[in-house]
């Protein structure tokens, strides 16, 4: 009797394949949907209807817009790190 071998049955390596199907969809995911993300993100803050700018601020033609309690903290906080002059 002649023995027969036993074929072995080449096993697919799972790992891997899951592993390229995963990348695939991070890139499919960064490359389709993080711009649609992004702009509705940008857009959503702007019409957002509690954002809108402070009354209270004043504009002193520095582009900073600080109410007094504010410009005094700063100042204290400048003097601080200066030193006191």
């Amino acid at each position: 009797m002649a023995r027969r071998r036993k074929r072995k049955r080449a096993r697919t390596p799972w790992l891997m394949i899951i592993g390229i199907v995963l990348l695939i969809a991070g890139f499919l995911a960064r490359r389709m949907m993080m711009p649609a993300a992004a702009h509705y993100l940008t857009h959503y803050t702007q019409d957002e209807p509690g954002a809108a700018p402070d009354e209270s601020r004043d504009d002193n033609g520095s582009g900073e817009h600080l109410n007094n309690n504010d410009r005094r903290a700063l100042d204290e906080v400048i003097r601080r790190k200066t030193g006191g002059h």
